[in-house]
């Protein structure tokens, strides 16, 4: 890839061989492409600090202390700075890349792109293709929705999720970076909500990739009860810091949640979400 990037995955439990991220976009780089891996997972997984892996050359870290996404991607912008790149391509572990997808990234950044844009987003599908993910328009408590919008600078305003992401360097160090508050779960929607807070603007890929996420099928099934009390702070952090409005609303989607979850089979999860209701 050109210099103008800087790439960032962020693995947990699972090595570069299997993640699906590594095999697809494997294909399609250039040898030796420069590739950040902050490694999650509680053992580590690779001794040298850096090695060759496929096209790419590994930069790896490891921390034990799984602090999620957004120290990763602190770590990530502080090494983009030094690189003097342009733009951060953050990758997870479980996206599906298409040659239509990296032919588009290149094909953009030969052209100039407006300043006021701060992120380059694909087009997002389940792996299986029959559900849209991204992009989507975040309502009032954290109400999140698809939507079908025209490629080139959005004139909505539209969130989306981190891998496949392109986000500029320079626009992310001048809001502090990656806000820490949202380890993991919503620190994609908080700055796509700060790039249309600070008047700049979203370019909507036409190309199209494949993700796969848990929370889109029966989550009982694919994700632990403490994960899911994640999700519930970093969701009531969220709409709390837009507003009262926005907490009510998310307070009566907590209502109509807890009744789909008293017929799990752990009762922790109706639990949880009933103790955030009155927190």
């Amino acid at each position: 890839m050109s210099d103008q990037f800087f790439i960032v995955l962020v693995l947990y439990k699972m090595s570069l061989s299997e993640s699906k991220t590594i095999q697809s976009l494997g294909k399609f780089v250039s040898n030796n492409t420069p590739l950040l891996v902050f490694d999650n997972s509680p053992t580590r997984q690779y001794e040298e600090s850096v090695f060759q892996h496929e096209n790419f050359k590994i930069q790896y870290v490891f921390d034990e202390s799984n602090p999620g996404l957004s120290k990763a991607y602190n770590f990530a912008l502080q090494k983009a700075i030094e690189r003097g790149a342009i733009w951060m391509l953050l990758l997870d572990q479980d996206t599906h890349f298409t040659a239509d997808y990296y032919d588009e990234v290149v094909r953009l950044l030969q052209k100039p792109i407006p300043n006021h844009v701060a992120a380059i987003m694909p087009r997002v599908q389940s792996h299986e293709g029959d559900s849209l993910i991204s992009p989507t328009q975040m309502h009032s408590g954290a109400i999140c929705r698809p939507v079908k919008v025209a490629s080139g600078i959005s004139k909505l305003a539209v969130s989306g999720i981190n891998s496949g992401t392109l986000l500029r360097v320079n626009f992310i160090n001048s809001i502090s970076g990656f806000s820490e508050k949202y380890s993991l779960d919503m620190l994609d929607h908080w700055y796509f909500r700060m790039i249309y807070k600070t008047a700049h603007a979203v370019y909507i890929m036409n190309s199209c990739i494949y993700q796969e996420l848990s929370v889109l099928g029966n989550y009982e099934a694919t994700i632990s009860l403490s994960r899911y009390q994640q999700m519930l702070r970093s969701e009531f952090l969220f709409v709390k810091e837009e507003g009262i409005l926005s907490l009510l609303i998310f307070k009566c989607r907590l209502l109509f949640r807890i009744l789909k979850q008293l017929r799990f089979t752990n009762s922790g999860y109706w639990q949880a979400s009933l103790r955030q209701l009155f927190t």
